[in-house]
């Protein structure tokens, strides 16, 4: 401004002198005379040739002026024999009367077919460069001049222009240095009257080319302005600005935009106000408003922005030729509306109350970027999203065909997918939010109250506290994926308290659910990896689940080994029996990962008809199982549509479950067949014990009886020996008694004898 002031006291100073000069010589002056010196001193200034082609015309009262014809400067050494500027006519008239008063009053400039050549040579110095040390070298002498007058020149009192008109203006711009260019042509600039502190209509338009860039543009724009020298303001009402491009540089052919509104400078207030501001393009319209302070400082932007109506991001994608998603719901994407506030300096920026609505979903958060210094400026956040159908975004089913089989007992194996992530990028990043979802439907699951805490920092990205209200539970999880090193890193938490599982699955499969109970649900596993084989080669970690009063839909355990015993029996099973489903009253299980192959061999199932358990493995790397379930049919199963303990009860199965992920199967005739024939073998030993048992005691009995025949007939004779040998006795002893008595007697008559 200081120098667009003392440009004018010098220029009025200078009109006051030659005023009298062109009073004495105006009448007799012809200004041709003087061209070849006109072009001298031009030479000896410039170093440049000056060619005057058209006449010089001047005029002096009421009006002092120029006019010319074709006038040529000639290009710098070195850039070309085109000439640097060249114009086909030019008229300035300047009223002489108000002068005096200190009022300029110009009655019009008029340029006409101007011509500029701007170079940059490969070494960096321009076209130009010459002609600017002169015009320093004249600048300092002029501005000496000013400063001697400035102090006691008066004021400019009035400054009034008829108007501006330039036509057919073309500037050319070769950077050699940079290898670009660009050429701006047909430009036009029209305006109405101009006074100081009063508005004018203006009016320009041009085309821009550049090769280099393949571009081709057209911009035209209108408007009403004022200059307010004395307060300083600027303003630029009904503004009206369309621009257009194409070509192969431009990312959206033929391009276009429209912006509008009034225009509000205020420079003793180091402020400009965009009032009224519409911009339209790709189809979406914008409005609002946007004030800019500390011009002169810290620039600092406010901006308060919103969509005047709804606009489809189907038309956006056709605009920017982009294939549109295809969606299961071809509704969606089709009403989008959005609005912010936001607010920016040179270091940092934020947008804040950021609406946007996405058909039936509003989005709604903030967003700030604290630093804008670096290559990646740290980010915080905090979003939110009512309720979203996840479903209706996602492309529809594919239609599925049944693929062939393959006859060979192993499939190919299956090509590893790479899995690359930008990791210099996710080092990078310095990221701290929140997310939250009221409510969100995906593959037909349902979940609510969702908040992901999102932190990334030194090549960590962390999803923490993931936490959801999920059928009647809830969800507690974390992800974390290391980009520090070559070969990232992930972990993964999950805790699952209380789910159903049968209105989840039901809503996941959209058919069936094939398990139903309350179950719990945990989950911790590390891996690393570039690719998805190297993925399952990393994974690392265990898991664990239980479920209580459920059942097994689908299928009824008992009631399949029954038929299939009543098959090898050839006999046939009332159909009220096959009502799919096991029940059971527990079902728990956990399994270890080490290095892509899972292991368990606790599995448990607690139901009327059997109990289950389970051990084996899963290779991933492999695709391949080696399970097998244990399988103990208990006495009863009733309620169960199954039979008492006399038919099933106590049986015992193995079913091995083996093969590629393609090929598993288990049968269950083959297992209750070979079931059969080892409760028939052990049934043939359980007889044959049973028969040598009863042999053996028959054995026994009978030796038994004939040792006591044997003991009785040896009784019986020892007895009548006894009975014999103690007649014996007696009639000995009566004998005894007997020859006693003839022995007393003999003795009595002896001594009788004797004495006698």
């Amino acid at each position: 401004m200081k120098l667009l002031k003392r440009l004018i006291i010098g220029l009025v100073a200078l009109v006051v002198v030659l005023f009298v000069v062109l009073a004495i010589f105006i009448s007799t002056l012809d200004l041709n005379t003087y061209k070849e010196q006109i072009q001298k001193i031009t030479r000896d200034q410039t170093g440049r040739d000056l060619l005057i082609e058209g006449e010089l015309n001047a005029s002096f009262f009421p009006w002092v002026g120029i006019s010319t014809g074709k006038v040529e400067l000639a290009n710098a050494e070195g850039f070309g024999e085109r000439p640097f500027a060249r114009i086909d006519a030019a008229d300035v008239k300047v009223e002489v009367l108000p002068l005096l008063r200190r009022q300029i009053n110009v009655k019009s400039v008029e340029l006409s077919g101007l011509t500029l050549d701007l170079q940059r040579a490969a070494d960096g110095h321009t076209n130009w460069d010459d002609l600017m040390q002169a015009s320093a070298t004249t600048a300092t002498t002029t501005d000496n001049q000013t400063t001697e007058v400035e102090g006691g020149a008066p004021a400019i009192a009035a400054l009034a222009v008829g108007g501006v008109s330039v036509k057919n203006a073309n500037i050319s711009w070769i950077d050699k240095q940079a290898g670009s260019d660009a050429q701006l042509s047909n430009f036009n600039l029209q305006t109405g009257a101009i006074a100081l502190a009063e508005p004018f209509s203006l009016k320009t338009g041009f085309d821009v080319l550049s090769n280099s860039f393949a571009v081709n543009a057209r911009f035209d724009a209108e408007g009403d302005v004022t200059i307010d020298l004395a307060k300083q303001k600027y303003l630029l009402t009904g503004l009206e600005m369309n621009a257009s491009a194409s070509g192969d540089g431009v990312p959206i052919n033929n391009a276009a935009l429209m912006l509008g509104g009034d225009i509000t400078a205020d420079l003793g207030q180091q402020q400009i106000d965009i009032a009224g501001l519409v911009l339209n393009a790709l189809g979406i319209g914008l409005q609002g408003k946007v004030t800019v302070t500390s011009l002169d400082t810290d620039p600092q932007i406010t901006a308060n922005l919103s969509s005047g109506s709804p606009f489809s991001l189907l038309d956006v994608f056709s605009r920017l030729e982009i294939e549109a998603p295809v969606t299961a719901d071809p509704d969606v994407l089709k009403e989008v509306s959005l609005a912010m506030n936001v607010k920016a300096s040179a270091s940092q920026a934020a947008l804040n109350d950021l609406t946007i609505k996405l058909d039936d979903t509003t989005f709604s958060g903030q967003l700030s970027v604290p630093d804008l210094a670096g290559d990646l400026p740290p980010v915080r956040f905090a979003f939110n999203v009512d309720d979203i159908d996840l479903d209706r975004y996602l492309p529809p089913p594919a239609e599925t065909t049944e693929a062939p089989t393959d006859s060979g007992s192993t499939p190919p194996a299956a090509e590893d997918t790479p899995i690359e992530l930008p990791l210099e990028l996710l080092r990078k990043l310095d990221v701290d939010g929140e997310f939250s979802l009221d409510k969100i439907k995906v593959s037909n699951l349902v979940a609510q109250s969702i908040v992901v805490q999102v932190k990334a920092k030194g090549g960590v990205i962390t999803l923490d506290g993931i936490l959801a209200q999920l059928y009647e539970g809830k969800i507690d999880s974390s992800v974390t994926l290391n980009a520090k090193a070559a070969t990232p890193s992930y972990a993964v938490k999950a805790k699952l308290d209380g789910i159903q599982a049968e209105p989840l699955l039901a809503d996941l499969l959209q058919d069936e659910a094939p398990l139903s109970g309350k179950g719990n649900f945990g989950l911790d596993i590390t891996t690393a990896g570039n690719s998805v084989n190297g993925l399952k080669a990393g994974l690392n970690g265990g898991y664990n689940l239980s479920f209580v009063d459920g059942a097994i839909n689908g299928i009824n355990i008992g009631y399949q080994l029954r038929r299939a015993r009543a098959t090898i029996r050839g006999e046939k099973l009332s159909e009220d029996e096959a009502f799919k489903k096991t029940d059971f009253s527990a079902l728990s299980m956990s399994g270890k990962f080490t290095k892509g192959v899972l292991s368990s061999d606790d599995l448990d199932l607690r139901a009327p008809v059997l109990r289950l358990g389970g051990k084996g493995t899963v290779d991933l790397n492999k695709d391949y199982v080696d399970y097998t379930l244990n399988t103990l049919l208990t006495d009863t199963s009733k309620g169960q549509g199954g039979k008492d303990k006399s038919d099933l009860g106590g049986v015992k199965l193995n079913v091995p479950i083996r093969g590629h992920f393609d090929e598993l199967s288990a049968d269950f005739t083959k297992v209750v067949l070979q079931a059969m024939q080892d409760d028939l073998k052990n049934k043939l030993k359980d007889a044959e014990a049973e028969a040598k048992a009863k042999l053996d005691a028959e054995l026994k009995a009978k030796e038994a009886e004939v040792k006591a025949q044997l003991k009785a007939r040896e009784d019986e004779a020892k007895a009548k020996l006894q009975a014999k040998e103690a007649e014996a006795k007696t009639q000995l002893k009566e004998k005894q008694k007997e020859e006693a008595e003839k022995l007393k007697e003999k003795a009595k008559e002896k001594l009788k004898g004797l004495f006698n």
